[in-house]
């Protein structure tokens, strides 16, 4: 099977939506397609065993949840510059080390985004988050999380989203 073509539906500030026509056995088969850019969740460990987590509302689900600070790759850019700079713009801290931990498919069935996750150490505050912040940003709250405490946060099912629930379990499997 193979993609023979592809045709544009809506282009917006983050995602492009692509209709994909598929050649297979039985014929060619239409899918619908979200072409992203990817993005860089952070590990940030403001301490030994203490992680940063925003708290922060998301439209999509009408309310709010605890994430790692993320963000998304520009064209062409290096996961740890895009790190780097989201954790600044954010969180309002500066990292001196980062080291990839995972990368992975959150949603292949629709998507082509990848999330990488990094972890961070050596934070150093340097001041107020740096970005131009969206209505719902301007909100969100930075709080300070053990690691062990975060994963039973995912046991009782206060953190719901997906990159974080890998980052910090894939951390606990891989380095914990």
């Amino acid at each position: 099977m193979r993609v023979i073509r592809k045709e544009p539906v809506f282009e917006g500030r983050v995602v492009r939506l692509f209709k994909y026509f598929i050649e297979t056995p039985e014929g060619e088969q239409v899918r619908e397609v979200i072409e992203h850019r990817g993005a860089v969740a952070m590990l940030a460990f403001v301490r030994d065993n203490v992680i940063l987590l925003e708290y922060r509302y998301r439209p999509a689900l009408d309310r709010e949840i605890y994430e790692l600070p993320a963000g998304i790759l520009k064209p062409g850019e290096d996961i740890v510059k895009c790190a780097k700079r989201e954790l600044l713009e954010e969180t309002g801290y500066e990292a001196e080390e980062v080291e990839p931990l995972i990368s992975f498919y959150p949603t292949p069935g629709y998507t082509n985004e990848m999330i990488h996750v990094v972890v961070m150490r050596k934070l150093k505050y340097v001041g107020k988050p740096q970005a131009e912040m969206s209505p719902e940003e301007k909100y969100m709250k930075i709080v300070e999380v053990s690691i062990d405490d975060a994963v039973e946060m995912i046991k009782r099912g206060e953190i719901v989203d997906g990159k974080t629930i890998i980052g910090i379990l894939a951390y606990k499997m891989l380095r914990g």
